[in-house]
């Protein structure tokens, strides 16, 4: 009788782990065990629920004992669509394929709660045809993105604000979930994804799922669960931000990214640090969907592959009501001060601009990307300002809660006017945030009806489907907010956007700091004038002659001519951009291990390297920090990050504390 081979199981755990992990199979699970299997499993005296990334019949070099599989876990097994888009995450962003695996399933596998039994919908009844009647102008570009389609290119619609894109992303899905397949819509702000559910919720009825963070953890166990369960030719449409990505697609058939240029799409914290919009591509390769990419103000990366001839642009330039472009307005503060036309924080015209609007009974959006009431005090007498203890940065003053806070790690003081270093009544705000431009405006127009939409007011999901809610139906005046509400939204009596402090957003050390720039004007200047009502927008600045204020407000797109600059000068889309960032508690150590891993770092020939140098907040939640950013070739690059990877593990294993994390494609 002869002996029974041992079969074994490489496994994903949901670690931070660079080396292959294997676990016996005993003989009654093996066959249950098979690829992408989920399956029980203890690790370092935890047991975690594993994915069988590969069954084998040996353990490789391992001489040690090998623990066995506890248990076969009685649901779907991932697909092999979705281990080929981890590994690839995995290995593009510089991670381990565990933290991948963690990212997919950490929010989704949370039963504790049940979910809420869902409330019915009636079937809609809306066909394709019964959705809005396309214009000449929406039927020429929908025929040139399914043409493109056919040519097994993703397609990126460059549609002026107003224009309909989202008309022609409904038609398209209805189109496909109608066949039954599936469609996965990516937006990338939760608000954003709030507003469109109730239009797509018309169109696609019970198809209709949707998926992010701001919904509990049971109910996005249900849209995992039913995409998991869903059968072959039951079409479905998923509306979700980045994270969506990860669900567990059998098949996809088309893959729409709204607002492809904003940077929301990017992940920061935790790893994988990915790009949403750029690992939809691959998504949509790996289930040889087609891609829509969408915006009025497309990214530089997008329109280099255009160029390239990756891509296929499509441009919709005709707004689909036939409304003209806003009137724009560029006042420069400096000018207005030295005329004494300052009234605070706002110049004279503008509040007589906002006066009419109002008396017309018209609506006025006032944008300043910064919450708080100031972005933080001092001392009149001695000049200190109060920072945080953990990171390195000023203490923003709330005054609705009374409070000095740090944006970075939630720290948070009583505020009071007495200095705690020289004990004087001096404490005064410098600067302004959305709440103090919130209450200058109620005093300047106290009969108006004013809300304030920010990451304050918007923190419970009932207020902020109110003040939306309001100010669409008319009901709210003036909106101070910041740049959550410049994505997307249609409010149809809103003809006035009026941004304060605009220099903000081109000051800034980055070589993307003037593209950023323009695309909010343009973004914010397509919330206004919707329909047949004209609008205006008025841009108070420092720098009135600055080439954004003056490319925009000439209407052209000479900024995208900066495209030759940063092939010039070697900046994406050009070369690829690894920021490599080393943190600890320690400033020494850190400062030694930087100094180490730049010599190393100098020996990798296709790498330029820039660093180590500390960015403008070098400090947080304790750690210091010192960065290197790395330009790589576009193509051919692997070998290099491989050797990058090698070196962070290598100093982190050198100097215990430092922890050296790489951001692909940072934004």
């Amino acid at each position: 009788m002869s002996l029974q081979k041992n079969i074994y199981a490489q496994v994903i755990l949901p670690l931070k782990l660079r080396m292959g992990i294997s676990y016996l199979v005993p003989q009654h699970l093996v066959p249950l065990a098979v690829k992408g299997s989920k399956v029980r499993v203890m690790f370092a005296r935890r047991e975690y629920i594993a994915v069988i990334s590969e069954i084998t019949d040996n353990c490789g070099d391992y001489k040690g004992k090998v623990s066995e599989i506890t248990s076969v876990e009685p649901a779907e097994a991932v697909s092999e669509k979705e281990l080929r888009f981890w590994a690839w995450t995995a290995d593009y962003y510089m991670c381990t394929i565990g933290e991948v695996y963690r990212a997919a399933f950490t929010s989704a596998m949370r039963r504790e709660t049940p979910a809420r039994k869902s409330r019915k919908t009636r079937p809609t009844g809306i066909n394709s045809r019964d959705l809005y009647e396309l214009s000449p102008a929406q039927e020429i570009a929908t025929r040139e993105i399914m043409k493109s389609f056919s040519e097994g290119k993703p397609a990126l619609l460059a549609g002026v604000t107003g224009s309909g894109k989202t008309e022609i992303y409904l038609k398209i899905a209805k189109d496909i979930t109608d066949k039954g397949g599936r469609v996965l819509y990516m937006v990338p702000e939760i608000a954003l994804s709030r507003q469109l559910s109730d239009r797509l919720e018309a169109v696609f009825g019970e198809k209709l799922l949707t998926y992010h963070s701001g919904m509990t953890p049971a109910t996005r166990y249900s849209t995992y669960s039913k995409i998991e369960g869903s059968h072959e030719g039951e079409g479905f449409i998923v509306l979700g931000l980045r994270s969506s990505l990860f669900l567990p697609f059998r098949k996809l058939d088309l893959i729409i990214i709204d607002e492809e240029h904003d940077s929301s799409y990017k992940q920061t914290e935790p790893a994988p640090r990915y790009n949403g919009r750029d690992a939809a591509i691959v998504l949509g390769q790996i289930h040889s969907a087609p891609v829509l990419l969408g915006s009025a103000t497309p990214s530089f990366e997008s329109l280099y592959n255009c160029h390239s001839g990756r891509y296929s642009l499509v441009r919709l330039s005709e707004k689909f009501h036939g409304a003209t472009e806003p009137e724009v307005t560029v006042i420069d503060t400096i000018r207005e001060s030295r005329a004494k036309r300052m009234n605070g924080l706002f110049s004279q015209s503008l509040l007589d601009e906002i006066e009419a609007v109002i008396g017309r009974g018209e609506q006025v959006l006032i944008f300043r990307n910064r919450r708080s009431y100031s972005p933080l005090v001092q001392c009149s007498v001695c000049g200190h300002i109060p920072m945080c203890t953990h990171c390195n940065v000023p203490l923003s003053y709330h005054k609705n809660r009374g409070e000095l806070c740090c944006h970075y790690c939630d720290f948070h003081i009583h505020r009071t006017p007495i200095c705690p270093e020289c004990s004087e009544p001096g404490m005064t705000e410098k600067g302004s945030g959305t709440e103090m431009i919130e209450e200058k405006i109620r005093e300047l127009f106290p009969d108006a009806r004013v809300d304030r939409f920010d990451a304050e007011t918007t923190q419970s999901k009932v207020e902020e489907k109110r003040i939306l809610k309001e100010f669409a139906a008319g009901k709210t005046d003036i909106l101070v907010g910041t740049q959550m509400i410049s994505k997307g939204f249609d409010f149809k009596g809103l003809s006035l956007v009026a941004l304060i402090q605009a220099d903000s957003m081109i000051a800034m050390d980055d070589f993307r700091a003037n593209e950023r720039a323009f695309q909010l004007l343009r973004q914010l200047s397509g919330r206004t004038g919707r329909g047949a009502r004209s609008g205006k927008i008025m841009i108070q600045t420092s720098l009135a002659s600055h080439t954004v204020y003056e490319t925009f407000s000439a209407g052209d797109e000479r900024l995208y001519e900066q495209l030759a600059e940063r092939q010039e000068f070697g900046y994406p889309p050009y070369v690829r951009l690894i920021k490599l960032s080393l943190r600890c508690a320690d400033r020494n150590k850190l400062s030694e291990a930087a100094n180490r891993t730049g010599a190393t770092l100098g020996g990798i020939r296709s790498a330029e390297i820039t660093g180590p140098f500390a960015p403008v907040v070098d400090k947080v939640r304790g750690e210091y920090i010192l960065q290197f950013w790395i330009k790589l070739p576009r193509a051919g690059n692997a070998g290099a990050k491989e050797r990058i990877a090698a070196i962070a593990e290598k100093m982190e294993s050198d100097f215990r504390g430092v922890t050296i994390v790489a951001d692909v494609d940072p934004q």
